[in-house]
């Protein structure tokens, strides 16, 4: 199917390798035209401008595929049968179609008739950055070369998940994903800039560089909020709006689970004793994780047992479970006398050893978290992801975080999966302050949990929004048809924690947020278990274009925040959609966040990274 209007544009790239581009393309189209005289009439057609100015972004990446919604769906098989329906989320009945198509009435998110009208929407159970669109093929892409300045991925492992698409609204309305609370990518591409170096791109995720900072969002007793709010992107073209969704999970919760033990598995490979940080503040990777525990321990509650295996070529114990309060300080010195540096690395021998320990203490009836702290870099035993995981198989009652440190090798791949899959979450320290701001002082916000399987549905509406991008999450996609299915994994939250997600809007009429005030931009859903009652709990919100600002500088504080953080990343990871990659304008508005948050060492440092990576460039 072929869409005359294609709101998933390609930004503006640099004018000489546009030309060389254009050339290029003008070279293959002539060549086409040549071989096509004997073609039949319904194959001589002309090539869309659609297309032309696809073909051109292709060659002008630097060799990364331009991203495009078909790549995005599970089953979209049968989505091109109704070229002609379009949505009918909106006009006077904008609510009440919205809420219909969430209420989960038919399992399969078949179509539905619409009440205004009978038009028809097909809403479709695939992927959720990924609607109906269809794409003509692309030309084959060059391979990647790294920008002056940033090094290959290589020994590290990172993985590139790509750039979401925009999708068009009226193919595809629903958007699905997984929380997020993990912050690792944003440090270990401070670790990469302040050694020098851009960091690969693949190391970029752009919801751990805004989850890195305080969302800002109200905090209530015993109950998530989600903020809903919008203004326009000076990142973005003119007219477009970016959205920000914002989920705060309390402080105070009646039904959260806090670990009663917690059994730590340190890497002590040969690896483990090579050099961290820069400056001043280099030491050993293996005295990071000493006092990164020492913190850890120091913020427990005093009757929580401590359990610590380490492992090299083969696992060993270092110390049986047993409460932390009277046994902290035997803990660290036979922690720093015990676990030294050496051998080769077998996580997943590691892992399980650890996972053993940790079932000993679940069958006890006690809530256990296994904490692994590693460069990642499995060399040995079962070194892939689903292989380890299906060593360990799955549990409930027992979670896994991680905690990567150290760069060169690192495997970032291999800790945030185990992550993901495991029901924890993954962070990065690259050097003391990190792991302060970590683990220092009350680590209930690190160990406790206040939602399991908690993911977001956010429907758009078709009259108002012409096409949506979510900004990050490539690795978080949930099938719309899954929202309401419990039985699929999907992210765990903190007591405390917040996660950000932002989208870049293409509204149907740029100039309609003041006069059609009552029509629905959209509706956002979190959808989260209570783990201690197992209780499904479901909360929404809705944004009118009225509730939008109309500047970016008249927008929240921590919004602007948010906007700089999430361009940031699309910088670093070479997005499709940047249109200032040099990042003049990105500095200007950093430097002014930065102000606004005057004494707030993070966002002055957000500031600083950004002015060290421009002149990487």
């Amino acid at each position: 199917m072929l869409h005359t209007r294609t709101p998933h544009r390609a930004k503006r790239h640099r004018g000489v390798i546009w030309r060389i581009a254009v050339a290029l393309l003008a070279l293959c189209f002539a060549a086409a035209s040549c071989t096509s005289t004997n073609d039949d009439a319904g194959d001589s057609a002309a090539t869309p401008d659609g297309e032309a100015v696809t073909a051109t972004t292709a060659a002008a990446s630097g060799g990364r595929e331009r991203p495009t919604a078909d790549e995005y769906t599970d089953d979209m098989a049968d989505d091109d049968s109704d070229e002609g329906a379009t949505g009918a989320l909106g006009g006077a009945a904008a609510e009440e179609d919205i809420e219909a198509a969430v209420s989960g009435e038919s399992d399969d998110m078949a179509e539905e008739e619409m009440s205004d009208g009978g038009v028809r929407l097909e809403s479709v159970g695939g992927s959720s950055q990924g609607g109906g669109l269809s794409q003509s093929a692309e030309p084959e892409p060059e391979p990647y070369e790294p920008s002056q300045g940033r090094r290959p991925a290589e020994p590290d492992n990172f993985v590139d998940y790509g750039v979401n698409p925009f999708v068009d609204t009226a193919d595809d309305p629903f958007s699905t994903f997984a929380l997020d609370v993990d912050t690792a990518s944003y440090t270990v591409a401070r670790n990469f800039i302040d050694g020098g170096q851009l960091p690969p791109f693949e190391a970029v995720r752009v919801e751990e560089f805004v989850n890195y900072f305080d969302g800002g969002y109200p905090d209530e007793i015993d109950e998530f909020t989600i903020s809903v709010d919008a203004a326009p992107s000076p990142f973005a073209d003119n007219g477009d709006l970016l959205l920000r969704v914002g989920v705060q999970a309390p402080h105070v919760v009646s039904d959260a689970l806090r670990p009663d033990s917690i059994i730590l598995v340190l890497d002590s490979s040969g690896s483990m004793g090579e050099q961290i940080g820069t400056g001043n503040d280099r030491s050993r990777r293996i005295e990071l994780v000493y006092d990164a525990v020492d913190l850890l321990l120091e913020g427990l509650e005093p009757e929580t047992r401590v359990g610590v295996v380490a492992y090299e070529d083969h696992a060993r114990t270092v110390a049986r479970p047993a409460a932390v309060g009277r046994n902290h300080d035997d803990l660290i010195r036979r922690i720093r006398r015990d676990v030294r540096p050496g051998g080769s690395t077998n996580v997943a021998d590691g892992l399980v050893t650890g996972y053993r320990m940790a079932e000993s203490e679940a069958s006890r009836g006690r809530h256990v978290l296994v904490l692994l702290f590693s460069d990642g870099v499995a060399n040995v035993g079962a070194t892939q992801t689903d292989r380890i995981l299906r060593q360990l198989g799955e549990r409930d009652d027992i979670g896994l975080s991680t905690i990567g440190v150290g760069l060169g090798p690192f495997n970032d791949e291999l800790m945030e999966q185990l992550a993901n899959r495991a029901d924890g979450s993954y962070h990065y320290i690259d050097n003391h302050d990190e792991a302060w701001r970590l683990l220092g002082g009350d680590v209930t916000s690190f160990v406790s949990v206040a939602a399991r399987d908690a993911k977001v549905q956010v429907i758009f509406n078709p009259d108002t929004v012409a096409a949506y991008r979510l900004i990050g999450f490539e690795n978080r996609d949930v099938a719309d048809r899954d929202f309401r299915n419990d039985a699929v994994d999907a992210g765990e939250v903190a007591i405390g924690q917040s996660a950000t997600a932002l989208y870049e809007l293409t509204l149907v009429d740029p100039d309609s947020r003041s006069r059609r005030s009552n029509e629905t931009l959209a509706k956002v859903t979190l959808r989260y278990e209570r783990p201690a009652s197992e209780r499904i709990t479901e909360l929404s919100a809705t944004i009118r274009p009225s509730d939008t600002h109309r500047s970016f500088d008249d927008a929240d504080r921590h919004f602007r925040l948010a906007a700089v953080a999430a361009e940031f990343a699309e910088v670093l990871r070479e997005s499709w959609f940047v249109d200032d990659p040099s990042m003049r304008r990105l500095r200007t508005e950093a430097e002014a966040v930065a102000r606004d948050f005057r004494g707030n060492s993070d966002v002055a440092e957000l500031a600083r990274l950004i002015g060290s990576a421009q002149r990487l460039q």
